[in-house]
């Protein structure tokens, strides 16, 4: 009996468990192609310099606009153009393409599934809300229904239900494929926006329920970077510049996070979320690495384990 026990622990327990393969994504509105006219130079370079540096598996791109090709010649990576404005690129094989064009346009909204590592199927979307009403004006003075009343004068509120109603499918097959949501919201987060948070980052006293990621939340998403970084006094994590100053320079006068990765499924666990940012045309040190920063938008990069036995 000893000897069963022990040959038993020595197969079972003296050898590491072998590690769970991982899928890196990176989620990034590279601004105008990546090419917008206030840069010092082309920033297209850097922004295929930050896709290598990143050893991102897949990437959620937002404002492509005719950049595709060439980031993708130079990344490896395939690619499928959802519209002008969004695109996802893809180390894997991209098996199918989805489009829901009866209920949101491609320019806001589109799909692939990807067939990682061979076996395993993965749904990814990609996302750009409405940039109005303008994050930065919100009204932090008013009090939070006056607030949540601005900000659905929009027509973000309208767009992420319908998103959430034509995904419902996948939402709900998720725990035999799962599900990666990620992009440009232009909406800030109900996690960010909390008690602890109310006297800080230009919040004016305010606590708020956003409605853009409540509505994620609610169908069963989970917030990547936030999960990974629970406390925002800590870890922010902001992805948006705030514009220019008096003098024409870019500056951070408020600190916001609209850019996100969310997912949804038990095959997937989120092991590292980082967002990077930095004044466009300044330098950004990413991975050791000196990069021209192209975007006015940070950058979010979340690892994932993926178990296919769960």
């Amino acid at each position: 009996m000893l000897f069963v026990m022990v040959l038993t622990f020595c197969l079972f327990g003296c050898y590491p468990k072998p590690e769970l393969p991982q899928l890196k994504v990176l989620e990034w509105n590279i601004w105008h192609g990546g090419n917008d006219d206030s840069l010092p130079s082309d920033g297209r370079p850097s922004v295929i310099e930050v896709i290598k540096t990143s050893g991102a598996d897949v990437v959620l791109m937002i404002e492509t606009y005719g950049s595709a090709p060439m980031i993708s010649d130079s990344t490896d990576l395939d690619y499928h153009l959802i519209s002008s404005n969004l695109s996802i690129y893809s180390r894997f094989p991209i098996i199918k393409k989805l489009v829901f064009k009866d209920s949101i346009s491609t320019f806001n909204f589109g799909g692939v599934e990807i067939l990682a590592f061979d076996s395993i199927p993965i749904i990814v979307f990609d996302t750009w809300l409405h940039y109005l009403p303008d994050t930065r004006l919100a009204p932090t003075h008013l009090g939070e229904d006056s607030i949540l009343a601005w900000e659905n004068r929009g027509s973000r509120d309208d767009e992420v239900f319908k998103i959430i109603n034509s995904i419902k499918t996948y939402l709900n097959n998720s725990k035999n494929v799962p599900v990666i949501l990620g992009g440009d919201l232009n909406s800030h987060s109900h996690l960010d926006w909390t008690i602890a948070t109310k006297d800080t980052f230009n919040h004016n006293g305010a606590v708020v329920n956003w409605t853009v990621s409540k509505a994620l939340t609610d169908a069963g998403l989970t917030d990547s970077y936030r999960e990974i970084n629970p406390d925002p006094l800590k870890s922010l994590g902001k992805t948006w510049i705030s514009g220019k100053d008096e003098n024409g320079k870019f500056g951070y006068t408020k600190e916001d996070r609209i850019d996100y990765i969310y997912y949804k499924g038990s095959k997937l666990k989120a092991i590292n979320s980082e967002s990077f940012t930095q004044i466009p045309g300044e330098i950004i040190e990413f991975r050791d690495k000196k990069i021209m920063y192209p975007s006015d938008h940070g950058f979010v990069l979340t690892t994932f384990e993926i178990d296919i036995n769960k």
